[in-house]
């Protein structure tokens, strides 16, 4: 990194004092392609809000760190914005909150005595033009041009034609910030009349367009380049996904459009990544995961620099990690995903997320919340469908051995991830990764099984808190409470015997199924210890028949429950058999602790 920084301290760079408003009427931007998404989040719109908008005097925003990316003879050159796009772009989309709230001010109040709607329109237009500027010829730039199409649909032209794109992360989280400065923009102007309405919100936008920045303007896009990686050595709030994409982008091609390819492959790589996951730090994570599925395990704060390492300056190698990256982003796409289904089988492909089994542990991780994992479920999707070392029955063995320690470690006894958990799937995935024949692969799932069977809870620990799952949806339960009985765990629990037994097919959807209590809620008090909320008074039914049965006494159900059964155990044989309307406290007490028996000893065993 010391290269970086000298190389940088001979950089030619001029700086001058600039307002928003000079900013955005004196230059066009843009954000380069190997830049970061935009961010911020509520605290940092608050803190906007707060110094910016509600400031008595100018406020000093930072710096913003350029370079000319397009020059033009009698109109604004175009800015590629290195450092500060986040200000940017939360300027120019709290100037649409504004322009917009002009607008509806106008078509509000149009027939109020002593208020002439044409201010509020012509208000309107002038914060429109720190938006959208246009040349002598009367063509219309975006002062600021992002990548996101929601960014010029909503915030700079809400008049053009819709593109129909989905959001991606970054437009959601921009999406987001609009909404919070139009909640704070409405607060603002209640109770006023329309005239003061006015003023209010010319206040705001003044207050926006006085805060003041230092552009800093470099030669060269090389320079951006250079500059983008030497912020983060000097403190700079760069993720390990901002710093990756800049490497990729700027090693893996040279020529403006091959670059830009790069960049169009990153961002589809992170929209499959992030899904409907909001976490900033989602991408970062796939990235050390994917790494600690193929090679030896390193701190994610000395990762870029083990990833610089491998790619050197080939431009291939650069391009080949981008495409390791994008096979696992296939897997990732799907894991922590508590609803994911079953796909379908297409010939000649060995996709693991076609085989029921392998699905139905990666839904039950993600019931678990459990991605410590991550690593090696992405190493064994990969050798599958890579290879032909390992079989479908080996892959859902692996994850059935995963699963099973999980549901006893994280699930019944809460035990919390370690570093020696973490290592250990490190460890078995590079193991995997590195095999080059069956028996290698047979030899890494057994010493696996051994480890995860030596790491399990103590046996009555795991028994007695498989004693106090409950469900209760009825009652006031605090969170921890709620995390052991929510339905959808709860059902994962009474499905996992019914697959046991063969009686339904792997794949299902837990959704289409309702948990029934035997003894009805009715009969319970408001304690969740209550035994009819326990988890021997459950069973699973078809959501259909559930709502057919009401409250009604078990003798005159219980053809029901065999018929839309997905276990119908001993002990409800035996229920059947004493002729009982409604279980007994300790009829209920006797088949919880059958149950834990049978989940300990037979459907979660290693």
């Amino acid at each position: 990194m010391s290269e970086a920084i000298s190389s940088h301290e001979l950089i030619p760079i001029k700086s001058q004092t600039k307002t928003i408003q000079n900013c955005f009427q004196q230059c066009l931007y843009e954000v380069p392609n190997f830049q970061r998404p935009y961010s911020w989040s509520q605290e940092q719109l608050t803190d906007f809000w707060d110094d910016v908008i509600l400031a008595k005097g100018d406020f000093f925003f930072g710096s913003t760190v350029t370079w000319v990316s397009e020059k033009r003879d009698l109109f604004n050159d175009t800015y590629a914005i290195i450092d500060g796009q986040q200000r940017l772009t939360t300027s120019a989309i709290l100037l649409s909150v504004v322009r917009d709230a002009l607008s509806d001010v106008a078509t509000k109040y149009f027939d109020v005595d002593d208020f002439d709607t044409d201010v509020a329109k012509s208000q309107a237009v002038a914060t429109q033009k720190y938006l959208m500027a246009k040349d002598d010829d009367g063509k219309s730039h975006p002062v600021l041009r992002r990548p996101e199409n929601m960014f010029y649909e909503v915030i700079q032209n809400p008049t053009a034609i819709p593109s129909g794109s989905v959001w991606n992360g970054s437009a959601k989280r921009i999406g987001e910030a609009r909404a919070f400065f139009e909640a704070k923009v409405l607060a603002a102007v209640k109770d006023l009349t329309p005239n003061r309405q006015v003023e209010r919100l010319k206040s705001i936008r003044s207050n926006a367009l006085k805060a003041r920045v230092i552009q800093v303007e470099l030669a060269s896009e090389e320079d951006g380049f250079l500059v983008f990686e030497t912020l983060n050595t000097r403190g700079a709030d760069l993720r390990l996904s901002d710093l990756v994409k800049n490497l990729l982008i700027r090693g893996g091609a040279a020529d403006t459009k091959d670059r830009q390819a790069v960049a169009d492959r990153w961002d589809r790589l992170i929209n499959r990544v992030q899904a409907d996951r909001m976490s900033a730090d989602v991408v970062d994570r796939f990235i050390w995961q994917s790494w600690n599925s193929r090679r030896e395990a390193v701190k994610e704060p000395e990762l870029f620099k083990e990833i610089s390492r491998i790619v050197g300056t080939s431009p291939a190698a650069h391009l080949s990690y981008l495409q390791e990256l994008e096979r696992d982003a296939e897997t990732y796409e799907w894991l922590e995903a508590e609803h994911v289904q079953v796909q379908p089988k297409a010939a000649g492909v060995r996709n693991a997320f076609a085989v029921s089994e392998f699905v139905d542990s990666v839904r039950a991780l993600a019931i678990f919340n459990v991605s410590v994992a991550n690593s090696t479920v992405l190493a064994v999707a990969r050798k599958f469908r890579e290879t032909r070392l390992i079989k479908q029955a080996q892959i859902v063995e692996v994850l059935r051995l995963v699963e099973s320690f999980h549901f006893q470690y994280t699930a019944l006894t809460n035990s919390g991830s370690t570093g020696g958990t973490r290592g250990r799937y490190n460890r078995f995935a590079v193991r995997l990764e590195g095999a080059k024949s069956v028996g290698d692969v047979a030899l890494a799932i057994k010493d696996l099984e051994e480890k995860l069977r030596a790491s399990l809870p103590d046996h009555a620990r795991a028994h007695q808190a498989f004693c106090s799952l409950f469900y209760a949806p009825s009652l006031q339960l605090t969170q921890a409470q709620k995390l052991r009985s929510r339905k959808i765990f709860i059902a994962y629990v009474l499905m996992s015997f019914a697959k046991l037994q063969d009686l339904l097919p792997a794949g299902q959807n837990l959704a289409t199924w309702s948990i029934e209590h035997i003894k009805p809620q009715s009969k319970a008090s408001a304690n969740y210890r209550n035994p009819v909320y326990s988890i021997g008074n459950l069973t699973l039914l078809t959501a259909r028949l559930n709502s057919s049965l009401g409250d009604a006494p078990l003798s005159s159900k219980i053809e029901d429950f065999k018929k839309g059964r997905a276990y119908f155990d001993p002990q409800l044989a035996m229920w059947e058999a004493s002729a009982t309307d409604f279980p007994s406290d300790a009829q209920i007490e006797a088949r919880t602790r059958f149950l834990a028996d049978d989940a300990l000893d037979r459907v979660w065993k290693l």
